[in-house]
């Protein structure tokens, strides 16, 4: 590869600023390792190590990072000091992160957000829920799973919204940052890079320094290559690159190396873009960023395979998929809901007692200023109660004495009549006793009998339930061994999609390597093949039904994935999918999917030449009114029309595509025609004994 003279001079301008960089950094933490020779609090000290470990981290030296991390975390609990632990929290939460530790990180964001609402420190918590955004894109990213994606954009919003509250608009840029590239995550590039732009405005506002543009000058980089304007986004990367060798940020300067190689890429120049993918390796390895490390693999599987170097591409493509599937784990996805569920819990709890001990200081409070005043009324009042019960005594002594006597005679008169009720109340009880006596014995008679019955009635339940012990016992391990083979089929799903997904990517590496066109049409119609198997696999290992497949979702999958790979835009192309039979059985939706594909690769191939508004209709029908039910299926374009003696006359060979249309349908035990209406209509129809509903 040739390399230009002003290529070299900016080179060793870019080596002198990183030296002196790291000449800084290092003089800075020297720095903060003498203060610790001096007598500090242990907060200040907690502190201090803290200082250290960020610097470390920001170096790129995990290790040393953990090392201070550690002497952190000893000293915040011993002086229970949460606003340190949430600083220990949070940065060891980005370190598990940046190593692919996603359930970790989860945690140790979460118990800062706990430590700093303890502290009261809602300016940091917002950073905290930025973390938590962008770790949920990184999962969303690497798991495969869009929803994360989405929760992650709902945390960055959160976090937005906090700043804004508290006017923190330094704090504003590197949210905006993440905003805008969870929006590309989800498809949305236009409003990722208008985030971007956002970001840039503030820093302009804030007059901020040059290496405050740095992520974002990457990231609009990123968002032009996806837009294929690969001229702009070669020029936004390389201000990013200057400024982060400058800066001595190896995962930084990975992501500028990997986006500058899909730049030349994408211009065809594959030496430039081995060159910068070579770079991105040794960055990465330094930075030790397992999902970054992920991406710069498979860009240097694309680079190679475009220089003609297969081997090296199918070596980094192996060790892409072990990444990829390393980070993509059912258990993993679990678990992590299972933290999130936890997360929001605990959150609820700390709330529920923060509140409760507010209201306990506020009754407390009140209670006190109550007790103050009335003790100052008891003394006003206690003076005028003093006169008026020397009063009421006086009165009193009168009154008891009236009263004594009254009641002394009313008592003899009392006791008189109650002599006279215990006599006659006497007799009664003598004769119920009598009575009492006999009931007795009948009672203890009947007693008898029914102990008796109770215990043969215990056998007999005795042996019954170890009867029923026997049969739950049984049926348990029937469930067990049934789920054991559900998850065992759904692995082999699992691991069959991955095969044909190394399958589909050796094709498209074999396509690069082509210069003959009928050769490449003829690779990627057998790609498309493969990948029209790899979705019915890919739906049976994300859902719970292992032998059934949910049609309209996977017609709909493969004729939008088809539609794109043909270069027709949604606005611009009628897709109509009417589909009634919404489940089939795999082994009629594989040979069904088949089919479809070698259709729409027709439609797409012959139909649409001469036609301006093209337009396809998928139909999956139930004919349940019939004398035999049935399922029909109809596919149908707007092209020019063919018939079936058209069809079957056409060249004196007949394609593999025709043969495996007519194979596929006599496999299905079903028959098919194909007319002329308002285009090409393929109808199929398949009898009863083929279907499972």
């Amino acid at each position: 590869m040739k390399i230009y003279p002003w290529f070299l001079v900016c080179l060793l301008f870019m080596l002198t600023a990183f030296f002196q960089q790291t000449s800084a950094q290092g003089k800075l933490i020297d720095s903060l390792r003498s203060t610790l020779r001096y007598r500090l609090t242990d907060t200040t000290r907690a502190n201090t190590y803290y200082d250290i470990a960020n610097e470390f981290y920001k170096q790129g030296n995990s290790d040393s990072a953990l090392y201070y991390l550690k002497l952190t975390r000893q000293l915040c609990i011993r002086k229970k000091y949460d606003a340190g632990l949430g600083d220990f929290n949070r940065l060891r939460g980005a370190i598990c992160m940046h190593q692919g530790s996603f359930e970790e990180a989860l945690i140790f964001f979460q118990a800062s957000i706990t430590n700093y609402t303890k502290a009261n420190k809602p300016k940091v918590i917002a950073q905290v829920y930025h973390n938590m955004g962008w770790l949920y894109k990184m999962m969303g990213e690497n798991q495969h799973v869009l929803a994360y994606a989405r929760q992650g954009l709902l945390y960055i919003q959160r976090a937005i919204e906090i700043k804004q509250r508290f006017n923190s608009v330094k704090l504003l840029p590197d949210t905006y940052i993440n905003l805008g590239i969870i929006y590309e995550d989800l498809g949305d590039f236009k409003q990722g890079r208008d985030c971007f732009f956002r970001a840039l405005a503030i820093n302009e506002q804030l007059k901020a320094k040059p290496e405050a543009n740095r992520v974002i000058y990457n990231n609009l980089g990123k968002n032009y290559n996806v837009e294929h304007q690969y001229e702009q986004a070669i020029d936004y990367l390389n201000k990013s690159l200057s400024l982060n060798l400058a800066l001595k940020r190896s995962s930084s300067l990975a992501h500028n190396y990997r986006n500058l190689a899909t730049s030349y890429l994408g211009l065809h120049q594959p030496d430039k873009a081995l060159y910068f993918a070579r770079k991105a390796l040794e960055q990465v390895k330094i930075s030790k960023d397992i999902p970054l490390t992920n991406s710069v693999y498979w860009v240097l599987s694309k680079t190679y395979a475009a220089s003609g170097q297969y081997d090296l591409a199918y070596a980094f493509v192996l060790e892409h998929k072990r990444i990829d599937d390393s980070l993509m784990n059912l258990e993993k996805t679990r678990t992590i809901a299972q933290l999130q569920g936890r997360y929001e819990v605990q959150q609820a709890h700390t709330l529920a007692t923060t509140v409760a001990n507010f209201e306990l200081a506020k009754t407390r409070e009140i209670a006190k200023i109550e007790a103050e005043k009335a003790k100052q009324i008891a003394a006003i009042q206690a003076k005028e109660s003093h006169q008026i019960a020397l009063l009421r005594i006086k009165s009193e002594l009168e009154k008891t004495r009236a009263i004594a006597e009254v009641q002394t005679k009313h008592d003899t008169y009392k006791r008189e009549q109650q002599f006279a009720l215990l006599d006659h109340q006497n007799h009664i009880r003598t004769r119920q006793f009598q009575y009492m006596a006999g009931g007795l014995f009948l009672l203890i008679l009947l007693l008898s009998i029914l102990v008796g019955q109770y215990l043969t009635i215990r056998r007999a339940n005795r042996s019954l339930s170890e009867q029923n012990d026997i049969i739950t016992i049984r049926s348990r391990q029937v469930a067990n061994q049934a789920d054991q083979l559900r998850t065992l089929i759904k692995e082999l799903h699992h691991r069959v999609k991955n095969n044909l997904a190394i399958v589909s990517s050796l094709l498209n590496l074999q396509i690069i390597g082509l210069h003959d066109e009928k050769a490449i049409a003829a690779v990627r119609v057998g790609q498309q093949r493969v990948e029209a198997m790899s979705l019915i696999h890919q739906q049976l290992y994300l859902t719970d039904q292992v032998t059934v497949i949910n049609m309209q979702e996977y017609l709909t999958q493969l004729a939008e994935s088809m539609m794109r790979a043909y270069g027709y835009q949604e606005d611009k192309f009628r897709l109509q999918l009417n589909i009634e039979q919404h489940e089939l059985d795999v082994d009629i939706a594989i040979p069904l999917g088949l089919i479809v594909n070698e259709l729409i690769t027709n439609a797409f191939k012959y139909a649409y030449v001469h036609q301006q508004y093209p337009s396809l209709r998928i139909g999956l029908h139930s004919n349940s009114d019939a004398p035999f039910s049935s399922i029909t299926l109809e596919v149908q374009d707007n092209g020019p029309g063919i018939g079936l003696a058209d069809w079957q006359k056409a060249g004196k060979q007949t394609s593999f595509g025709k043969r495996l249309i007519t194979s596929l349908s006599e496999q299905l035990e079903g028959n098919f025609e194909l007319l002329k209406e308002n285009g090409t209509l393929f109808r199929l129809h398949i009898p009863s004994g083929q279907i499972v509903l």
